[in-house]
């Protein structure tokens, strides 16, 4: 290669290397209403060479996937690999594919309101750690924007930062320097100007170069001796590398014969310090080794720490009257049955006791978590003969009883989805508004219809912790390898079983369950029909 190519290919790598950076890898995507966005796939070399390939962009529909171009809105700006908004709406919210010949790639985006009292959105937020007297830098640059940025201001906490003339923060950091940190980029795009955020939570920690040594445990320890025995007294301490542990056992007359201090040991922990440990093995303990203060000293060049072991003999044990003894005994014994009998008690009838609890004290879970429903309900759509009676319990039984009769107020697909609208994000939006997802599993239950509710329920239980999920087997499965496996990573995954024959009455065992599990709701219900549910037709 010729020297005069070398720069020319460095260009190049460089180019690539900061086109990779402004890729949008991660699959699931968050963005915020009203700042420009852009999705952009990490082409392969080879694709990048492949000039014939035909790019296409789609927004996956509940009806289909809808081809997107230019004029499909003002907003959007198709450039082969990368699909930008200017701005970026609510109902911007959904799946994403890019498709280059046979080759696709999705994302899913889910576009977040703008908060009304704060510069920053929180789900946006890059949390960085910084040594106190370190270097604090907060560098005000775009990968993507950058060429397109008309200026930029820096805000400390929502506040600007005055006499700050670069977008550059540079400093020896102070605990005073911890806060939000938030970059706002002000974009020249079509004669309009937008603005991007980017925000930084500083967090200023300790000098941890060097700690004062710290022995570990109270620093007067009195041990209980056997005159004749031998004991061990064991010293432990948090050092740095160059400390020194070590006992006092000297005395007046010199040092005792029968005491001896060990070779200690040294761990090195992951923070870099050691924790050490020095023993002092006394034998055959006599009167002059009692009520001596043992003392164990760390020593460094920050200071010192002192801890100190005094040996007392250890009284002999008093006899105790046999018939003390032995009424002791029977009170103990007593006592013990007393307190199986009410752990078993409350083990049988914990869930009444929790109903009752609740009753009692009139709680109320739901006023103020900002939910709309108690629960969505994710059962089999289609109504078929032999899913007829699934069907009628999902959509009749269920709110009959825990609407009508318990107060509850719950989501149903073919009463409460609104028709026309997508039909994924109305399910993911309805489910984010519950308080619980409740499952009517059949051996049908995973077609392709609801399968999207439950991987949105699971979702929002495992990485949002927002919801809980209630599971009733309506008939025997059987085997239940075809739920997701992240379902047993959930707290708890108990089965309700319905058993027509058993759970018709409001005070089955069956409807207490599924109150138990059902948020606690200070409600006065309708009581205006029997207390047993009509029976279910037979074929």
């Amino acid at each position: 290669m010729h020297r005069r190519e070398i720069p020319l290919t460095l260009l190049v790598l460089m180019f690539l290397g900061a086109s990779e950076e402004t890729c949008t890898s991660r699959l699931h995507i968050t963005a915020v209403e009203g700042e420009p966005f852009y999705l952009k796939y990490c082409s392969s070399s080879s694709e990048r060479e492949n000039k014939t390939a035909i790019i296409k962009w789609y927004k996956n529909e509940s009806h289909g996937p809808l081809e997107l171009s230019s004029s499909s809105s003002p907003r959007i700006i198709l450039l082969d690999y990368v699909l930008e908004f200017w701005p970026v709406h609510l109902n911007d919210s959904g799946s994403y594919s890019i498709r280059m010949g046979n080759d696709m790639h999705d994302w899913k985006l889910n576009v977040i309101r703008r908060p009304k009292h704060s510069c920053f959105t929180e789900k946006q937020v890059m949390s960085k750690s910084v040594e106190v007297k370190k270097s604090l830098q907060v560098a005000c640059e775009h990968s993507y924007y950058q060429k397109l940025v008309n200026r930029t201001l820096l805000y400390k906490n929502c506040e600007k930062i005055e006499n700050n003339q670069n977008p550059f923060l540079k400093k020896n950091a102070e605990f005073k320097d911890q806060g939000y940190y938030t970059c706002m980029f002000f974009l020249l795009h079509n004669g309009k100007l937008f603005n991007v955020t980017k925000t930084f939570n500083i967090t200023i920690v300790g000098d941890n170069s060097n700690i004062i040594p710290a022995l570990l445990g109270p620093k007067l320890t009195h041990v209980k001796v056997e005159l004749g025995k031998d004991v061990q007294l064991n010293c432990s301490a948090l050092l740095n590398e160059k400390d020194v542990i070590y006992w006092n056992i000297w005395k007046k007359n010199g040092k005792d014969p029968n005491v001896h201090e060990e070779e200690g040991t040294r761990i090195r922990t992951s923070e870099g310090k050691w924790l050490a440990s020095k023993i002092l093995r006394i034998e055959k303990v006599n009167e002059n080794n009692l009520n001596f203060s043992y003392n164990c000293t760390a020593a460094s060049e920050g200071g010192i720490d002192t801890k100190s072991f005094i040996l007392l003999k250890k009284e002999d044990p008093v006899d105790i009257p046999g018939h003390i003894f032995t009424r002791g005994m029977i009170v103990a014994v007593l006592i013990s049955v007393v307190i199986v009998c009410l752990v078993t008690v409350g083990a049988i009838y914990r869930v009444d006791l929790v109903l009752f609890y609740r009753h009692f004290l009139g709680r109320d879970e739901t006023l103020t978590d900002g939910k709309t429903y108690d629960a969505f309900v994710s059962y089999l759509k289609e109504c078929r003969p032999e899913n007829g009676e699934e069907h009628t319990f999902a959509v009749e039984i269920l709110p009959r009883v825990l609407e009508k009769h318990f107060g509850y107020k719950l989501c149903i697909f073919e009463r409460d989805v609104v028709p026309g609208r997508a039909v994924v994000d109305e399910i993911h939006s309805l489910i984010e508004k519950s308080r619980r997802l409740i499952i009517v599993l059949s051996k049908s239950y995973m077609a392709n219809e609801v399968r999207y509710e439950l991987e949105s329920g699971l979702h929002e239980a495992l990485v949002e912790r927002k919801i809980k999920i209630i599971l009733i087997e309506f008939t025997p499965v059987g085997d239940f390898t075809f739920l997701p496996q992240s379902l047993k990573l959930l707290k708890s995954h108990r089965v309700l079983k319905w058993q027509a024959d058993k759970s018709l009455s409001y005070n089955s065992r069956f409807w207490k369950n599924l109150l138990y599990l059902m948020p606690a709701k200070a409600v006065k219900p309708y009581r205006d029909e029997a207390e047993v549910l009509p029976v279910f037709a037979q074929p």
